[in-house]
């Protein structure tokens, strides 16, 4: 077999490159978005239900309502502040809803992955939607005394605190969280694997 030429040995070195900046690029933007959602359709949709009324929100140091502008960085990814909800369980309820809004998305992301086979764009989205169960993970380790990522970050365990609140005991809380993102960890590795598999059959 006749060797490379140096051309084509100089391809890789740029297409693994390439490769890197485009998930750094993809799970960059999945976190943003991942962020918003958790902001707005969890802490913001659920106050909104327990009776308050949404008047800011912030995603990445970025405010976008009531007026699009930059904020400084104050060590939380996203706010969204929602008053005039009168009641302790509503204030628990929206506190909550934020990764458990993102944990939602993630189930159903997996589920559909598993159901049909998916192929190019449409299976990226669903496959980085999938993850979006380490908001939840990651928000539930400070009530173990860790920084939410591990080595920097804060140490306020958003949705155990609310599920406390609501009544919960805190170590079933904490264990549904490990098991369930274990299990959902594992679907969407073995569904990345065997990806000719699907529930009820082949498409």
């Amino acid at each position: 077999m006749a060797p490379k030429s140096p051309i084509a040995r100089g391809r890789k070195p740029i297409a693994a490159a390439r490769a890197i900046v485009k998930w750094v690029f993809l799970l960059g933007l999945c976190h943003a978005t991942g962020t918003a959602w958790h902001e707005v359709m969890g802490h913001g949709l659920v106050g909104v239900l327990c009776g308050g009324e949404i008047r800011r929100v912030e995603v990445l140091t970025i405010q976008f309502y009531p007026m699009p502008a930059t904020m400084g960085w104050d060590g939380r990814f996203g706010q969204c502040y929602v008053e005039g909800i009168e009641t302790p369980k509503g204030e628990s309820l929206t506190s909550l809803g934020g990764s458990l809004s993102t944990w939602v998305v993630s189930v159903g992301a997996i589920v559909l992955l598993w159901i049909r086979r998916w192929r190019g764009r449409p299976k990226l989205v669903l496959v980085l939607l999938g993850l979006w169960w380490l908001d939840m993970l990651t928000y539930t380790l400070p009530s173990w005394g860790i920084r939410r990522l591990v080595f920097w970050g804060r140490y306020y365990a958003e949705p155990y605190n609310a599920a406390v609140d609501l009544g919960v005991p805190g170590w079933m809380f904490q264990a549904a969280v490990v098991g369930s993102c274990a299990l959902l960890a594992a679907a969407l590795i073995v569904r990345l694997i065997r990806p000719r598999r699907v529930w009820g059959g082949s498409f």
